[in-house]
């Protein structure tokens, strides 16, 4: 998993296009370092009853004993919440004590939501502020380690607040990048070595057809769904995958982690066969998932238009043995690939163009003023806000952005933006430190009764403190286009905003050319 952190946030389209490339005079990779953190936890309910927490996180490296990153929560196995979930930045702490035993404590703010109903996401999750605090600590065996903390789990103004044992596994990863400064240079050759394994990161719409629903909900759900693979060896992979309802239901949510195997039969024909277990779900009483846990497999038929872009159809699978939700699904969509090591190098023996392309990560948290719906004025909303820029092209980027509220919407936990559009960014001003930048998004959200097409302009600037760090800052409007399509379309939504964080930049190595 040598570059699983790279791709995994790399959840945004974007052609493999030369940026002004130059040959480089040494070498242009270095390694960063993170760890994958899986938990487990179950939580007493204040109100009865049993609910239970699956985590998976990553958390970047920043110094010997500080990390930061993000990652999403979901239940499995206790209670009848399917759907359910939880999502926060996270600083964590770690120490060695003496040998390989180290302490760790951390803390993890963002948002949650979920319920058995409708009605029932205001009993189960209140406001939605989601908080996890911790302390412990654990053995290091080399490549991953155990551990037990002890850890306060709380939604704000729900039954959701118990303090409880949180076991862990933390898995080492290193990958090679290089400076986002760097972005559009050839990686040179003597650095193919350290590329590691294949990576893919893939972008699939899929229909998903109930068999047989139990739920009030019983018609098809359209899912956008990105997905990262890592192989761990020449055919052989684990994969991490997100669907999101577009249609039938939006927001549909369900996460899944896995295994798989390629099969190449020719030159540009790959054939993939994967099983993913996870959790998903909406409400239980719209789609019953139960308490959440799903299988799903599925299998892929690609074909390669070049060494980057793979186009592909799938069909899966999907059933939650926990409650009575079993589904069909079939889609298509497209995959980028990044080289491994054997790749990049050629059959041959003869060097590829491998250059380096721009990657920054956006945390920042947002402030909406001014927010009004169908039914007029409403409170400020808060969001713990996530976006993705992927530098396609001298000054241009595509991006990404979720962005979760962290306070209730009109009582309802939950309301979640997810954006997808182009930026420009000047080239650095003000002795290199200063960059300014304008971005057009476009997406979905969500507000319980009318959900609709979003339009969100924002400008910002970015100060440079590293070519790795930066402050972000940006102010934005967002609306709704439904307002435009007439009286009678109920999807009217318009906020002003102001934002605030860090980004994080560094460059991947990407094919360049055929």
């Amino acid at each position: 998993m040598s570059k699983c952190y790279a791709a995994a946030l790399c959840l945004i389209c974007g052609t493999h296009a030369a940026l002004g490339q130059t040959v480089p005079d040494g070498s242009r990779l270095h390694d960063a370092s993170g760890m994958l953190v899986l938990d487990y936890q179950s939580l007493d309910l204040t109100t009865g009853g049993k609910f239970d927490l699956h985590g998976i996180h990553y958390l970047h490296q920043i110094n010997d004993w500080l990390y930061g990153g993000l990652g999403v929560s979901a239940p499995m196995f206790q209670g009848d919440y399917g759907g359910f979930f939880s999502a926060d930045f996270r600083l964590h702490a770690q120490k060695k004590v003496f040998g390989d035993f180290f302490l760790d404590a951390g803390v993890g703010f963002g948002a949650a939501a979920g319920g058995d109903s409708v009605s029932g996401i205001m009993d189960l999750s209140g406001d939605g502020t989601f908080l996890k605090t911790y302390v412990g600590g654990g053995y290091d065996f080399g490549g991953f380690s155990l551990g037990v903390n002890y850890a306060n789990i709380r939604v704000a103004n729900s039954p959701i607040n118990d303090s409880v044992l949180s076991f862990f596994v933390h898995k080492n990863l290193s990958y090679s990048a290089g400076l986002y400064g760097d972005t559009g240079r050839l990686v040179d050759p003597a650095d193919f070595g350290r590329l590691g394994n294949e990576t893919i990161l893939g972008f699939e719409y899929s229909n998903m057809t109930q068999i047989n629903p139990t739920g009030s909900f019983g018609g098809n759900v359209g899912l956008i769904s990105p997905h990262l693979t890592q192989f761990f060896d020449e055919n052989n992979y684990v994969f991490l995958g997100l669907d999101l309802g577009t249609s039938g239901l939006v927001w549909y949510n369900q996460a899944q982690i896995g295994l798989g195997r390629r099969f190449s039969l020719t030159d540009d024909i790959n054939l993939y066969a994967q099983v993913g277990v996870g959790s998903g779900g909406w409400v239980t009483d719209t789609i019953d998932t139960g308490p959440g846990f799903v299988i799903y497999p599925k299998v892929k038929a690609e074909y390669m238009v070049n060494n980057t872009i793979g186009l592909f159809a799938s069909a899966g699978y999907l059933t939650a043995p926990f409650g009575t939700s079993n589904n069909w699904t079939v889609g298509g969509g497209v995959n980028l690939h990044n080289p491994s090591a054997r790749q990049a190098m050629g059959e041959d023996g003869q060097a590829g163009a491998v250059a380096l392309h721009g990657l920054r990560f956006n945390l920042f948290g947002r402030a909406a003023f001014d927010v009004a719906d169908v039914a007029g004025p409403i409170d400020d909303l808060y969001m713990a806000v996530v976006q993705a820029d992927y530098k396609f092209a001298p000054n241009w980027y595509a991006a990404l952005q979720i962005a979760p509220a962290v306070n209730d919407y009109n009582g309802f936990a939950g309301y979640v933006e997810g954006l997808a559009g182009l930026g420009w960014e000047s080239d650095p001003f003000f002795d290199g430190r200063l960059q300014g930048y304008g971005q057009v998004l476009a997406g979905l959200n969500d507000t319980i009764a009318n959900p609709g097409i979003l339009i969100a302009p924002a400008v910002g600037l970015s100060y440079n403190l590293t070519d790795q760090y930066a402050i972000y800052g940006q102010v934005g409007k967002t609306f709704s286009v439904g307002q435009f399509l007439g009286s009678s379309n109920p999807n009217r939504f318009q906020s002003t905003s102001v934002g605030l964080g860090v980004s994080y930049r560094f460059a991947v190595p990407t094919w360049s050319s055929r």
